[in-house]
């Protein structure tokens, strides 16, 4: 999440997926996106998610996949 900090990203990207119940609803500091469970993706139907680890890219896509979430996957 350090990422959107040192790339200044604010309103580029709503929201962060994190699998932490502790930080749902809560904000990234610095940037102020919303951090979200990995469900809030089938209503929200985002285009692309990035990945910021790619030793779980595929993992992630599958988890989209199972939830219906059609979207491009990449990874930094």
């Amino acid at each position: 999440m350090a990422f959107l900090t040192t790339q200044k990203i604010n309103s580029e990207i709503e929201y962060v997926v994190d699998i932490n119940p502790n930080k749902h609803s809560t904000y990234m500091a610095g940037t102020g996106q919303k951090i979200v469970s990995p469900e809030f993706l089938k209503q929200y139907k985002p285009d692309v998610v990035i990945v910021m680890n790619p030793i779980y890219k595929k993992e992630i896509k599958e988890d989209l996949d199972r939830m219906g979430v059609i979207a491009e996957v990449i990874s930094v």
